[in-house]
């Protein structure tokens, strides 16, 4: 008697999501430390948007350390909002006034802007001295691919921070029913009033369907959904995208360690040519080869030669 044995060596399939719970705020607002009084405005960005050659007495590690968050800004009786939530150092300098504050959506290409502005008087005070910017009052979408710019004002040259920066788009549990082949999933940290999709799919390439996606409406009270799946593979995935043009999807592939996974279905044995063939379900890197059952111990001895090891298929491996 022959089997063939497969031994997983590895699966990359990659799932980014923050499962922070997000802030909640009720108001938005701009603070500074070190007691500061600074004020902030709207600005178009056009007027700060040219640089200028910085003092020789300006390090270009004036400002430092800009670190971006989301909060929940949820007001009683209104929708909860998601804001930027920026904070940013700067050492105070005789010559900046202020900061410019930018976010430009990567996904729709607008920007806001907003100006920051100090106290001339106590800013030269306390030159040289570090203050905390915080200013979150720059409203996102779930999912939004987000570019932010912290510059000086006036605007000088290589003195500048800037960073990517991915709202969250929502935090799957899930539980697996495998007597009837259900894969129920929780969906977390997404706004009430905005539907969300969810399907299984076959992570290939692109991640292609396992079945029709379902949708968790907003304004339900229960987010979750009941999947039904027809075989645990290593590249069965749980996607999720808020219900708008162009959402970000993010995907949770639990079963890639192999653990519970049915690899051995597609096994063929064709008699007329005494060969046999694995095609596997799923995109893994396996090592394929042949042996031989002994009755006396029940244990598989390797055939010689038979030894192969491939990222897709073996096919028509001779008896």
């Amino acid at each position: 008697m022959i089997s063939i044995h497969v031994q997983i060596l590895l699966i990359i399939l990659f799932w980014n999501s923050d499962c922070q719970i997000i802030p909640r705020i009720e108001e938005c607002g701009l603070s500074c430390s070190q007691g500061i009084h600074c004020k902030s405005k709207p600005s178009s960005g056009i007027f700060n948007s040219f640089c200028h050659d910085a003092p020789a007495t300006l390090s270009s590690m004036v400002l430092k350390s800009m670190k971006i968050s989301t909060v929940m800004k949820c007001v009683q009786g209104s929708p909860c909002s998601l804001h930027l939530n920026i904070k940013g150092t700067l050492s105070l300098d005789e010559n900046i006034r202020g900061l410019e504050i930018c976010s430009l959506s990567l996904d729709t290409q607008q920007s806001q802007c907003t100006n920051v502005r100090f106290a001339r008087k106590k800013s030269k005070m306390l030159n040289g001295k570090k203050v905390q910017v915080q200013f979150n009052c720059i409203e996102v979408n779930v999912a939004q691919h987000i570019y932010v710019t912290m510059k000086t004002v006036p605007n000088y040259c290589e003195v500048k921070l800037s960073q990517e920066y991915y709202v969250e788009a929502g935090k799957f549990d899930y539980n697996v029913d495998r007597a009837r082949k259900i894969i129920s999933v929780n969906v977390s940290n997404f706004l009430r009033d905005q539907d969300y999709y969810v399907r299984l799919c076959h992570k290939w390439f692109t991640c292609e369907d396992a079945g029709a996606f379902a949708v968790i409406k907003g304004k339900e009270p229960l987010k979750s959904v009941s999947l039904k799946y027809s075989q645990l593979l290593p590249c069965l995935c749980i996607e999720g995208w808020l219900a708008i043009p162009d959402a970000r999807r993010i995907q949770l592939c639990p079963f890639e360690n192999g653990k519970y996974c049915v690899l051995w279905d597609n096994i063929v044995y064709n008699p007329v040519t005494q060969t046999l063939a694995w095609e596997p379900a799923c995109p893994v890197l396996v090592m394929v080869n042949l042996c031989r059952l002994m009755k006396s111990n029940d244990h598989c001895e390797d055939i010689q030669n038979s030894s192969k090891n491939s990222p897709e298929k073996v096919r028509a491996m001779q008896i």
